[in-house]
Protein backbone atom coordinates (compact mmCIF):
# COMPACT_ATOMS: atom_id res chain seq x y z
CA UNK A 1 0.00 0.00 0.00
CA UNK A 2 1.33 3.44 -0.97
CA UNK A 3 1.12 6.17 1.62
CA UNK A 4 -0.02 9.48 0.06
CA UNK A 5 1.48 11.41 2.98
CA UNK A 6 5.01 10.41 1.93
CA UNK A 7 4.36 11.56 -1.63
CA UNK A 8 2.97 14.86 -0.37
CA UNK A 9 6.01 15.47 1.87
CA UNK A 10 8.40 14.76 -1.03
CA UNK A 11 6.48 17.23 -3.20
CA UNK A 12 6.55 19.87 -0.47
CA UNK A 13 10.29 19.42 -0.04
CA UNK A 14 10.92 19.65 -3.77
CA UNK A 15 9.08 22.97 -3.76
CA UNK A 16 11.37 24.13 -0.95
CA UNK A 17 14.46 23.03 -2.87
CA UNK A 18 13.23 24.85 -5.97
CA UNK A 19 12.49 27.99 -3.95
CA UNK A 20 15.98 27.80 -2.47
CA UNK A 21 17.48 27.58 -5.98
CA UNK A 22 15.39 30.52 -7.20
CA UNK A 23 16.55 32.58 -4.24
CA UNK A 24 20.18 31.72 -4.96
CA UNK A 25 19.79 32.62 -8.62
CA UNK A 26 18.19 35.96 -7.75
CA UNK A 27 21.20 36.76 -5.55
CA UNK A 28 23.49 35.84 -8.45
CA UNK A 29 21.53 38.11 -10.83
CA UNK A 30 21.76 40.94 -8.31
CA UNK A 31 25.50 40.39 -7.99
CA UNK A 32 25.96 40.45 -11.76
CA UNK A 33 24.03 43.74 -11.93
CA UNK A 34 26.22 45.17 -9.17
CA UNK A 35 29.36 44.12 -11.04
CA UNK A 36 28.10 46.00 -14.10
CA UNK A 37 27.23 49.04 -12.00
CA UNK A 38 30.64 48.97 -10.32
CA UNK A 39 32.35 48.80 -13.70
CA UNK A 40 30.34 51.76 -15.01
CA UNK A 41 31.06 53.87 -11.94
CA UNK A 42 34.74 52.93 -12.04
CA UNK A 43 35.01 54.00 -15.67
CA UNK A 44 33.02 57.19 -15.04
CA UNK A 45 36.30 59.04 -14.45
CA UNK A 46 37.35 58.15 -18.00
CA UNK A 47 34.10 59.70 -19.24
CA UNK A 48 34.77 62.87 -17.24
CA UNK A 49 38.29 63.18 -18.68
CA UNK A 50 37.03 62.71 -22.24
CA UNK A 51 34.23 65.18 -21.59
CA UNK A 52 36.77 67.80 -20.44
CA UNK A 53 38.81 67.26 -23.62
CA UNK A 54 35.73 67.70 -25.81
CA UNK A 55 34.76 70.87 -23.96
CA UNK A 56 38.30 72.25 -24.37
CA UNK A 57 38.34 71.52 -28.10
CA UNK A 58 34.98 73.26 -28.50
CA UNK A 59 36.06 76.18 -26.29
CA UNK A 60 39.50 77.11 -27.63
CA UNK A 61 39.12 80.73 -26.52
CA UNK A 62 38.28 79.74 -22.90
CA UNK A 63 41.56 79.43 -20.95
CA UNK A 64 39.96 77.91 -17.84
CA UNK A 65 39.98 74.50 -19.54
CA UNK A 66 43.38 72.91 -19.93
CA UNK A 67 44.52 69.44 -20.93
CA UNK A 68 47.48 69.81 -18.60
CA UNK A 69 45.38 70.26 -15.44
CA UNK A 70 45.90 67.55 -12.84
CA UNK A 71 43.10 65.05 -12.60
CA UNK A 72 40.27 66.19 -10.40
CA UNK A 73 40.46 64.10 -7.17
CA UNK A 74 36.84 63.03 -7.55
CA UNK A 75 37.86 61.10 -10.68
CA UNK A 76 39.97 58.76 -8.56
CA UNK A 77 37.13 58.38 -6.06
CA UNK A 78 34.83 57.00 -8.76
CA UNK A 79 37.37 54.26 -9.41
CA UNK A 80 37.41 53.27 -5.71
CA UNK A 81 33.62 53.37 -5.45
CA UNK A 82 33.35 51.11 -8.49
CA UNK A 83 35.87 48.68 -7.04
CA UNK A 84 33.96 48.72 -3.74
CA UNK A 85 30.71 47.85 -5.49
CA UNK A 86 32.38 45.01 -7.39
CA UNK A 87 33.84 43.74 -4.10
CA UNK A 88 30.32 43.88 -2.61
CA UNK A 89 29.03 41.83 -5.54
CA UNK A 90 31.69 39.17 -4.96
CA UNK A 91 30.84 39.13 -1.26
CA UNK A 92 27.13 38.76 -2.08
CA UNK A 93 27.78 35.81 -4.36
CA UNK A 94 29.77 34.09 -1.62
CA UNK A 95 27.08 34.84 0.98
CA UNK A 96 24.41 33.59 -1.42
CA UNK A 97 26.30 30.33 -1.91
CA UNK A 98 26.74 29.89 1.84
CA UNK A 99 23.05 30.65 2.43
CA UNK A 100 22.02 28.25 -0.35
CA UNK A 101 24.11 25.39 1.05
CA UNK A 102 22.89 26.01 4.61
CA UNK A 103 19.26 26.16 3.48
CA UNK A 104 19.70 23.01 1.39
CA UNK A 105 21.05 21.15 4.40
CA UNK A 106 18.28 22.53 6.64
CA UNK A 107 15.56 21.55 4.18
CA UNK A 108 17.01 18.05 3.98
CA UNK A 109 16.99 17.67 7.78
CA UNK A 110 13.72 19.63 8.14
CA UNK A 111 15.31 22.12 10.55
CA UNK A 112 15.10 25.26 8.43
CA UNK A 113 15.07 28.65 10.11
CA UNK A 114 15.68 31.90 8.22
CA UNK A 115 19.09 33.56 8.52
CA UNK A 116 18.33 37.20 9.17
CA UNK A 117 21.95 38.16 9.92
CA UNK A 118 22.81 37.86 6.23
CA UNK A 119 19.85 40.04 5.26
CA UNK A 120 20.75 42.73 7.80
CA UNK A 121 24.44 42.67 6.84
CA UNK A 122 23.68 42.90 3.12
CA UNK A 123 21.20 45.71 3.65
CA UNK A 124 23.66 47.69 5.77
CA UNK A 125 26.46 47.34 3.19
CA UNK A 126 24.22 48.35 0.29
CA UNK A 127 22.89 51.36 2.21
CA UNK A 128 26.44 52.46 3.08
CA UNK A 129 27.61 52.16 -0.53
CA UNK A 130 24.50 54.00 -1.71
CA UNK A 131 25.32 56.85 0.67
CA UNK A 132 28.89 56.95 -0.66
CA UNK A 133 27.62 57.07 -4.27
CA UNK A 134 25.12 59.80 -3.32
CA UNK A 135 27.86 61.90 -1.72
CA UNK A 136 30.11 61.29 -4.72
CA UNK A 137 27.43 62.39 -7.17
CA UNK A 138 26.68 65.49 -5.15
CA UNK A 139 30.39 66.46 -5.24
CA UNK A 140 30.96 65.92 -8.97
CA UNK A 141 31.12 69.30 -10.70
CA UNK A 142 28.32 70.00 -13.12
CA UNK A 143 30.62 71.43 -15.77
Amino acid sequence: MVDNNDDKQKTDRSQQYLANERTFLSWVRTSIALIGLGFIISKFSFFLTEFRIIIQRNSVDRPEFSLHEPQFPIDQISNWIGIGIIFLAILLILLALKNYLNAHKSIKTQTYSPNQKTIYFTTAIIVLLSIVVFIYLSLVPST
